[in-house]
């Protein structure tokens, strides 16, 4: 190694034309000239200080003497304007360099990102000035570095050297600039010491790819119904063991897309055998551009996956040990289409700004797109590699081989969150998992794979008949321990509407989510479905909406005496207006206005004692045969249409008092014999209070009668399904 002619900067500057000679700010230097950095007097009474002992958060002015340029491999150049200001800065603890891991996270990685007690950073700013190579065309734009980020608060170059805290700055100052290099020229990473960081800060377009994989992340439980199974189902523990984190099934859908932005490129020296270079969505917060340049995201390709039979059927076998692979076999192909439907609604929500776009717009800090190894061993392979990366095609870069896409990387990260799908257990009333699987059927549906488990009764059958188009059922889960006391209960209450190729369904379906009151997160539901409807034909439209405990906890109902109705009926009074009013709304019952909750207690004392005068009981449906053919002389439709109604008025307001009762019981559930009481209840609940025809408006009016506190609301759309999520706590 040539050593520099200099050995210290005792005059307070950096002459480049002294540095050592492989120094990639003295060889990629043009023209004849000599430019120097000259630092600020702050610098002259420190230079002959250890690093370590030098006042915490040091910080130095410098500038350059003259106009020069530097110019890599690449054909990318760096410029600086005579008198251009730098800055120098002494770190002695904590991150040079701050980013978010993914596009969902916060920035809290930090680089380095292990503890370096006992050694100093210096950091050097530039505002260098970029011209790019940029090359063909993509999608959106000239793929390549195209150049500086104007109006930056942050410098486009940013180099980081690692020193020990006795070096004394003057020493340690030359020893950073000697060995500054430019990340885009191609040895970069082989050239830079071990420790150090280089950043620059960009504007380009991208050329890139990444995978959609898919995997099962969890499994939800309903109930079992006898305390030995809560110990061998619930939460996956004893004979339903669950592997480790997400199950791989080997489906993967490559997606070729171009990305035009603002970036930042880091590499990251670790030792001679380790180097990284990370490609992130610039700080915009640190960029100052704001909105002045957004995400332009184009695909390229529009990518599909076809199911891994063998390895999805392995994983069902895993889980379920051995006993719900036949029921699978046959749903393939529906599995199939819902999974590329994700894949085709992901692109058109990227190709319009939607998605991923409007999500990195978001995110104001660095995050992470990818993470490449770089392969030190081979200096041929990273040459290559590199010219690929300046000309934007990071897919020739990887292949090549100078490159190795990290698993984890930021992109993919967010990729995996949003194509995993559940794979879902619910009326889990059988005694044993044999007997379970044995009388089980599948639904394929926008999130995953249902077992259902057919309990052989007719309100079930009328369930497993309408399962594509309406299911109320329940996702309970606790844990258990080995002496049989049990903590952590939880029951959710899920309230299923979808439709096939039927435009008055889905036109419920969105009128159904308007019930929540004076809620934005619901507007928003009944808007996407309506908007979904106009544009695509009806289509599979599908709305979940998930009620918690505390939700459902906060239904209320006229108090029973032991079996003895109450006589104050006015809170069954409300949940009976809300229903009717739901069933006359959603279904143009117009008979429905001519019928009251008097009218509804004289129809139930009629059945039950022959006489219109006293209490009614909601519990008891008695017999309608003993109505007198004069009752529904004032409704104008079959007597037949106005009685069901008023059963299924009943069972109604028998739902919202088992609700409130069950929120109760959970949180009293502390041992086995209380968790089987309340899985006793769920199955009452599931065959009693909920009949098909009126589950629209069952539904809809327990969305508005359970005052929710908070709720959430997720969508996924393609171009023939439309599947909304609202969560209501």
């Amino acid at each position: 190694m040539t050593t520099s002619s200099a050995t210290s900067i005792a005059d307070l500057s950096v002459k480049i034309s002294e540095l050592e000679s492989n120094s990639q700010l003295r060889k990629l230097l043009q023209g004849a000239g000599k430019p120097v950095f000259q630092f600020s007097q702050t610098l002259a009474p420190h230079l002959q200080t250890a690093l370590q002992s030098l006042p915490k958060g040091l910080t130095a002015t410098f500038n350059c003497s003259e106009q020069a340029s530097w110019k890599t491999a690449t054909a990318i150049t760096f410029a600086l304007s005579g008198n251009a200001e730098g800055k120098l800065e002494i770190i002695s603890g904590g991150p040079v360099f701050t980013y978010a891991t993914d596009l969902k996270s916060q920035p809290t990685t930090q680089l380095p990102g292990t503890d370096y007690s006992g050694s100093v950073y210096l950091k050097i700013s530039l505002g260098f000035q970029i011209s790019g190579n940029a090359g063909g065309t993509g999608n959106v734009g000239t793929v390549g570095i195209t150049g500086s980020i104007k109006g930056s608060k942050q410098a486009s170059l940013i180099f980081c050297h690692r020193v020990s805290g006795s070096t004394l700055l003057g020493n340690a100052v030359l020893q950073a600039f000697a060995s500054l290099i430019f990340p885009f020229e191609p040895s970069a990473a082989l050239e830079m010491k071990a420790n150090d960081l280089a950043v620059v800060n960009f504007q380009g377009c991208l050329d890139a790819s990444f995978a959609a994989s898919y995997g099962v992340p969890g499994i939800n439980f309903a109930a079992p119904s006898v305390a030995a199974v809560v110990q061998s189902v619930t939460k996956g523990a004893a004979e339903l063991t669950l592997p480790a984190g997400t199950i791989d099934l080997g489906l993967t859908a490559q997606v070729r897309y171009t990305h035009a932005d603002v970036f930042t490129a880091i590499v990251q020296k670790i030792d001679a055998q380790n180097a990284f270079l990370y490609i992130m969505r610039a700080d915009k917060s640190q960029t100052g551009v704001g909105a002045g340049i957004n995400a332009q995201i184009s695909i390229t390709n529009t990518p599909g996956v076809t199911v891994d039979t063998p390895a999805l059927l392995q994983a069902i076998d895993k889980i379920t040990g051995g006993l719900g692979n036949e029921q699978i076999a046959d749903k393939i192909p529906d599995l199939q289409t819902s999974l590329n439907n994700k894949i085709a609604t992901w692109v058109t929500d990227v190709g319009k700004g939607v998605s991923l776009a409007g999500e990195w717009d978001q995110n104001k800090s660095a995050a992470n797109l990818f993470k490449y190894k770089v392969n030190l061993s081979s200096a041929d392979l990273v040459n290559k590699s590199w010219h690929s990366l300046c000309q934007g095609d990071l897919v020739a870069a990887a292949n090549i081989g100078g490159l190795t896409l990290q698993p984890g990387s930021g992109i993919d990260t967010q990729l995996s969150h949003s194509f995993t799908f559940t794979l879902h257990l619910f009326n889990f009333f059988a005694a044993q998992k044999n007997t379970y699987f044995q009388h089980s059927y599948v639904v394929v549906t926008d999130t995953g794979i249902r077992y259902m488990y057919d309990i052989g009764k007719e309100t079930d059958t009328k369930i497993k008949r309408a399962t594509t188009r309406c299911s109320i059922h329940f996702s309970a889960t606790a844990d258990s321990s080995s002496a049989g006391a049990i903590s952590n209960a939880d029951v959710d209450l899920y309230l299923e509407l979808a439709a096939s190729q039927d435009a008055a369904q889905a036109k419920r379906i969105a009128d159904t989510a308007g019930y929540i009151p004076s809620n934005a997160q619901a507007t928003q539901a009944q808007q996407s479905i309506q908007k979904f409807v106009a544009a695509n034909g009806s289509g599979n439209v599908s709305l979940v909406c998930i009620l918690k405990q505390s939700a459902y906890g906060r239904l209320s109902s006229s108090e029973f005496t032991g079996n003895r109705p109450p006589a104050n009926q006015q809170q069954d009074t409300q949940n009976w207006e809300s229903f009717r009013a739901a069933s006359q709304q959603l279904f143009q019952l117009d008979f429905l206005a001519k019928v009251n909750y008097a009218q509804w207690s004289a129809f139930n004392l009629i059945c039950n004692t022959g006489s219109p005068n006293g209490t009614p009981n909601r519990r008891q449906p008695g017999n309608p045969g003993a109505l007198p053919p004069s009752f529904w002389n004032n409704i104008t439709t079959a007597p037949q249409m106005a009685t069901y109604f008023c059963l299924n008025s009943a069972q109604f307001m028998n739902l919202c008092d088992d609700l409130q009762a069950l929120a109760f019981q959970i949180s009293a559930a502390d041992t086995s014999e209380k968790w089987d009481d309340v899985l006793a209840s769920l199955q009452e609940i599931v065959t009693s209070d909920v009949n098909y025809d009126y589950s629209k408006s069952a539904i809809a009016a327990l969305l508005k009668l359970c005052n929710p506190q908070h709720v959430s609301y997720a969508s996924i759309a393609g171009q023939k399904c439309f599947t909304g999520t609202l969560t209501l706590a």
